[in-house]
């Protein structure tokens, strides 16, 4: 009777431990889908606000053009004056976002993006995939590589 004690507190001990790491990656992957939903607020807002906060230091990005960015301040000023000019007023919005988890601390999330803006007094809309590598650096989800493709609209292959 007592090692049938011992298996039951056992499986609790264990089916604690599963649910106690489901609560933490789901808490990781609510702060990875934050950081996405973080890019297209700033994106949407006037000066972008925090969209530095989201790259780390030695961040790459390939745009939709194929133009590979390094660094996080190359990134922000062309995404600054990408939203001066051909997507000045636009509007960027994530439809699916999934995530997944490489180690503790590094995660990769593919998101498809609508993004609406006018060009010559037409609204157009384009589409991408974008696929995005995340660290985690003290305690903070960061973009470390991220590589947009465009998937339809103006400029997508057989459009």
């Amino acid at each position: 009777m007592q090692s049938l004690s011992a298996i039951f507190v056992c499986a609790a001990v264990f089916a604690g431990s599963v649910a106690t790491q489901a609560q933490i990656n789901a808490k990781e992957e609510a702060a990875v889908r934050g950081v996405v939903s973080n890019f297209a607020e700033s994106w949407n807002r006037a000066g972008m606000p925090g969209f530095s906060d989201l790259f780390t230091d030695d961040a790459d990005f390939v745009v939709i053009t194929g133009k590979w960015l390094k660094g996080r301040s190359e990134i922000v000023s062309y995404h600054k004056d990408l939203l001066g000019t051909l997507y000045k007023g636009s509007h960027l919005a994530p439809d699916a976002v999934t995530v997944r988890f490489l180690q503790p601390d590094v995660a990769v999330a593919h998101a498809n993006w609508e993004v609406s803006y006018t060009k010559d007094g037409n609204e157009q809309k384009r589409t991408a995939l974008m696929t995005l590598t995340f660290t985690k650096q003290a305690g903070k989800w960061q973009i470390a590589a991220a590589h947009n493709t465009l998937t339809g609209g103006p400029g997508a292959m057989g459009h």
